[in-house]
């Protein structure tokens, strides 16, 4: 009975609270429009807008040269930047140099950068980014990245390698201390007498090995500028390694697929556990007569590997063994690098981690060989003159104005002459693009460079446009020990926010595509060439404005800056 009425109470009460409520609710819906106005600024003035959350954010820097190119890219991100996202993002404009200097000394934010393979494996733009790595000036370091990259460099199996380098790119997509925008893609025309050149992405972009031109034996062309360095052991611009490639060779050479082909070795040995390669070389002469050995080639290389040396591409040496140890200085003797000329015409080369592609590093310009005995009678004017070099290429440099000309002619002790079809090489060095098209025009090249907004008036020309990828990729690089740019979801926001496809269509205006992920897509993978991009697919969304905005806010909230 007792029970019974106190469930009666119990549900009386219910009713007469439920009533109460009823009636709150009622009063709320009575009240006038603008009392109910005013109850929901006072609900919501708790929780800034995303404007006053974006106001709170430090206005950002981004660091670019002060060439046009680079001030016309950079006003474009900048608009997109504040159409997209509402933010203000502040152009430093500086000297290439300078630019270059701060991004070494990490005296920067936000930065437009770009990679080009030095060989045709993706671990080439791959192991930037690993902790501590000399050429990561994103400062960027995760340990799972790390071991992933470790593995593939260790593994000689290339499915295990390339799974390894899958799962890599995609967890450098998710911290993202860089930002995916494009790979280039760049034009040029040429006369149609011009046969067989091959513009590849690997070394220098133009080949003229096969090249002929119906009706000469002449070929007029724009290096663009002085060659910097034609000392092969010292040289990282593509300039020089355009005439560094037709005026030496090293082991092997570039086929026009992008394969090692046998140049001064006619044929080469790997080890089943692939750690030991034996290269024997041919017959081959030096352009003053002497033979081309394998003592050339291991006095090279342990040349670019000394750390006195100082040579930018020593690290493409590394997989040798001990070659990092010696370069770096742990170790002294270099007699204890992997590289050792068994005889006149045996090179055998020990290697640090198994490397496949090993073959096609050996046609880069810091493995191509070099003569002791006249090195050493030059010293260092080696590479500054045409007398002081001898060659071994299918050219040689016969005439050599600086800042103004230089001249190729057939090199007639190559060993494979017969097949090289063109007698003269003129290069003139036109830093001005629209002159260097002007010249085209005119008749003085035969071949140019183009930019996007001169492709209408090569067209209207009668030329045909042709197009080739130069295997770069190019994205946004953040500081990532920058107070602001340590957030990585402020750095997916800059990233996302870009409208790739506007910025390839409206601004570079031609064949370049959208990046939606790292590596380009002309990198190899388990399949076959071209097959890395389309396995791991589109790590990214290209203008994918609402989610930016998300993730800018979580950011700025992570950073303690809304309070």
């Amino acid at each position: 009975m007792k029970r019974t009425i106190k469930t009666l109470a119990l549900a009386l009460a219910a009713i007469m609270l439920l009533s109460v409520l009823l009636v709150g609710c009622s009063d709320t819906e009575s009240q006038n429009p603008d009392q109910q106005q005013d109850n929901a600024v006072d609900d919501s003035a708790s929780e800034p807008t995303y404007e006053e959350l974006v106001a709170k954010l430090p206005t950002l820097k981004f660091l670019v040269d002060d060439s046009d190119v680079a001030q016309r890219d950079a006003q474009a991100f900048q608009e997109m930047w504040k159409r997209n996202l509402g933010i203000n993002v502040e152009i430093e404009s500086t000297t290439f140099q300078n630019r270059r200097e701060r991004m070494q000394s990490r005296d920067y934010q936000i930065v437009y950068a770009g990679w080009g393979p030095d060989y045709n494996d993706p671990m080439t733009f791959m192991d930037l980014w690993i902790t501590g790595s000399g050429l990561n000036e994103a400062d960027y370091s995760n340990p799972q990245y790390d071991e992933l990259i470790e593995k593939a460099k260790n593994s000689a199996d290339n499915n295990e390698r390339m799974d390894a380098m899958l799962e890599a790119e995609k967890i450098l997509m998710e911290d993202m201390p860089i930002g995916p925008i494009y790979f280039r893609y760049r034009d040029y025309v040429k006369k149609p007498e011009v046969k067989d050149e091959v513009r590849r992405y690997i070394g220098p972009d133009l080949d003229l090995y096969w090249t002929s031109v119906d009706g000469k034996d002449t070929i007029n062309l724009n290096l663009g500028t002085e060659p910097p360095q034609m000392d092969p052991q010292l040289t990282d611009d593509t300039i020089s390694m355009q005439v560094i490639n037709g005026v030496f060779e090293g082991l092997t050479r570039m086929d026009k697929d992008g394969k090692a082909m046998p140049a001064m070795a006619e044929k080469w040995d790997v080890s089943p556990d692939g750690m030991k390669w034996t290269f024997h070389l041919r017959d081959a002469k030096w352009s003053n007569g002497d033979p081309v050995t394998a003592q050339d080639f291991e006095y090279a290389w342990k040349r670019a590997l000394n750390p006195e040396t100082g040579a930018g591409y020593a690290y493409i040496m590394y997989p040798i063994k001990n070659a990092e140890a010696y370069n770096t200085g742990k170790i002294t003797d270099p007699n204890e690098v992997g590289v050792k000329a068994l005889d006149a015409k045996t090179l055998e080369v020990t290697l640090e981690l198994p490397t496949p592609y090993f073959d096609t590093l050996t046609s880069f310009a810091t493995y191509m060989p070099l003569n002791q005995k006249f090195y050493e009678s030059v010293k260092d004017k080696y590479g500054s003159e045409p007398e002081n070099l001898i060659y071994n290429g299918p050219w040689t440099i016969s005439e050599w104005t600086h800042e103004s000309k230089m001249v190729l002619k057939k090199n007639p002790g190559y060993w494979n002459a017969n097949a090289i079809k063109l007698n003269t090489i003129n290069y003139v060095m036109i830093n001005d693009n629209t002159t260097g098209v002007n010249m085209f025009i005119s008749g003085q090249l035969d071949m140019v460079g183009l930019r996007g907004d001169q492709r209408d008036q090569l067209k209207n020309e009668g030329y045909e446009l042709l197009h080739f990828s130069d295997g770069s990729s190019w994205y946004l690089q953040f500081n990532t020990k920058d107070p602001i740019m340590q957030n990585a979801k402020i750095r997916k926001a800059l990233t996302y926010a870009l409208d790739r496809n506007l910025y390839v269509k409206n601004v570079l205006m031609n064949d370049s595509k959208p990046a939606l992920g790292y590596v380009p897509d002309v990198m190899p993978g388990k399949g076959g060439p071209g097959t890395f991009r389309k396995e791991n697919g589109d790590l990214i969304k290209d203008n994918n404005q609402e989610e930016a905005k998300q993730l800018l806010i979580e950011g700025i909230k992570e950073l303690g800056l809304d309070k």
